[in-house]
């Protein structure tokens, strides 16, 4: 259908509108089938004074809405591309982020017929004098160690959010953007995903991806007053993890070996995966030695270790209602939430073999030792 120069005007003055109306964004978001949808979005345009023609075809076309400011909370950055100057948001409205990762949440209210008709697009300033709060706690780890775990039983509690490795922050953190404007954007990035949404608006943890220990300094600068935690586990049950399934951070065309202070590898074997986890500790090693509100904590103290370390660092006195959503979130697969929680570092350890032994003996063993030795003891 071809509209009319009036009809378009119309149709973009309803779409402007809806942009900014938070409670009738959060009807719509309720509709999955486009025909409601759009019967219910005319019924909204109507009551506004509106037409709304064309709506159908906009659903299939998924045109780009462009702004300048931020739109308001209940909208969260999916996307951060600074080579195009760009910031892409999606309606979340007040639904918790219950998935063990922001991208496994993503999916869930992108292919609705919401945020199909509104695919929002600002540039990177929109990001810029956005407040919201600072992270009650960064989760930094060396990867396939608990972090998730930890994430889980942080995120139970009604009250808390956590922003598990969300890509919008990483794309803050790896773009080529000189470093005072990158901690400008990392905290107008984390403010506009913890903004108060009616979900979670109590507490804040960034749970990060592990090579963001190589940016510890950025993170410190971006929030000096958080204190932060490095998980940690026996190297050889985390390299049989990868050698299983080699995580992103192994794959030298995902993650480029630069951000590890690594050469490209002629082959991404042990060794070098073993040299990407040295890079992490020594790294987090570093910034403890820099920064007093650190702490270390070894997987197997999980998740005993929650209670008795972890929420006293961060400053968290559960309730009992709270402490209860977190010991049931820690009977539960942190990956596959669906399965009971099954311990597996026997299973790992059988399956270490020369390579991974002799891989861990050359560049993690001492490492491992020099952690234990500053992770103040155990619970």
């Amino acid at each position: 259908m071809q509209l009319t120069a009036d009809a378009t005007r119309d149709l973009e003055a309803f779409m402007a509108r809806l942009a900014e109306d938070v409670v009738a964004c959060a009807r719509l978001a309720e509709l999955f089938r486009d025909e409601d949808f759009v019967r219910e979005a005319q019924a909204v345009a109507a009551g506004w004074g509106l037409a709304a023609p064309g709506l159908a075809e906009r659903l299939v076309r998924r045109t780009v809405v462009a702004r300048r400011a931020a739109p308001p909370a209940g909208w969260l950055p999916v996307a951060v591309s600074p080579g195009e100057d760009a910031v892409d948001w999606a309606f979340f409205g007040a639904r918790r982020l219950a998935e063990s990762f922001f991208g496994e949440s993503v999916p869930k209210v992108w292919s609705l017929p919401l945020n199909r008709l509104l695919r929002l697009r600002t540039p990177l300033s929109a990001l810029e004098g956005l407040a919201g709060p600072a992270p009650d706690g960064l989760v930094f780890h060396m990867s396939r160690c608990g972090s998730t775990l930890l994430g889980r039983m942080l995120g139970a509690p009604s009250g808390a959010t956590v922003l598990s490795e969300a890509a919008p922050i990483d794309h803050v953190v790896r773009c080529d953007l000189p470093r005072d404007r990158k901690v400008i954007l990392l905290r107008g990035v984390v403010a506009a995903l913890g903004r108060a949404r009616g979900a979670g608006d109590e507490r804040l943890f960034l749970k990060l991806d592990c090579w963001h220990a190589l940016a510890f300094d950025l993170f410190r600068e971006a929030f000096p007053q958080s204190p932060w935690l490095h998980l940690y586990r026996a190297p050889a049950e985390v390299m049989v993890s990868h050698a299983r399934s080699p995580g992103m951070q192994m794959v030298p065309q995902v993650v480029a070996p630069a951000v590890f202070g690594l050469a490209q590898p002629a082959t991404p074997d042990a060794d070098y995966q073993a040299a990407v986890l040295a890079a992490i500790g020594e790294a987090m090693l570093a910034a403890l030695a820099a920064d007093e509100a650190g702490l270390l904590v070894n997987y197997a103290m999980l998740p005993e270790a929650v209670a008795g370390r972890v929420l006293p660092h961060f400053g968290w006195r559960p309730e009992a209602a709270e402490r209860e959503a977190m010991a049931a979130a820690a009977r539960i697969d942190a990956k596959t939430p669906e399965r009971a929680f099954a311990p597996d570092g026997a299973a790992k350890r059988a399956e270490v073999d020369p390579a991974i032994r002799a891989a861990c003996a050359a560049r993690l063993d001492g490492l491992h030792a020099r952690l234990e030795a500053a992770s103040g003891g155990r619970i």
